[in-house]
């Protein structure tokens, strides 16, 4: 067995410490306070080896929202220069910037994610899938919430799997292109 690793794992490396870099000192909230790279290597292992320019996007998903905004062009630059073309608009389309701070209420919330994942999500084929899998990962972080959690948390967990119920339900309608 050759300790050589093929371009594509290669890359995927890169790809990870690129995230691991923009997420450093970032936690988990969900479930246990876990380094937040943690999350995105559970999305990027949800996703077939073969599909190599998706586990690229997965391991880059919440870079762009994640980073402070003056870097945010630098890391788009980057990532088009390092990983392609396809793999920034899966990012991009993945990319949740909140269009306001002043959303309070859960059913704002709601709303406003609803809007993101059909204005920009369910257009790019690689940000579906990878959104699908990222929904996955974070509705098993929140079961796990709900069960252990105090009246109020298990209330905040049981909204967010139905927010990522409703959105799973979007992204995998034949409908969409």
């Amino acid at each position: 067995m050759s300790d050589e690793i093929t371009d594509q794992q290669r890359l995927l490396n890169e790809a990870i410490a690129l995230a691991a870099e923009v997420h450093v000192g970032q936690v988990r909230k969900q479930p246990d306070g876990r380094p937040y790279i943690c999350h995105v290597l559970d999305v990027v292992n949800a996703l077939p080896e073969r599909l190599h320019e998706l586990r690229l996007v997965a391991a880059l998903h919440d870079t762009i929202e994640d980073i402070e905004p003056e870097r945010r062009e630098w890391l788009r630059d980057r990532i088009r220069t390092q990983f392609g073309p396809y793999v920034l608009g899966g990012v991009e389309a993945m990319s949740h910037l909140k269009k306001s701070q002043e959303l309070t209420t859960e059913g704002d919330l709601l709303l406003e994610y609803e809007e993101y994942i059909k204005t920009s999500v369910v257009h790019d084929i690689y940000a579906r899938t990878v959104k699908v899998v990222d929904n996955y990962v974070n509705m098993k972080d929140h079961v796990t919430k709900f069960i252990d959690g105090n009246p109020e948390e298990r209330e905040k967990s049981r909204a967010k799997l139905n927010q990522y119920a409703s959105s799973i339900a979007t992204l995998t309608e034949p409908t969409f292109p």
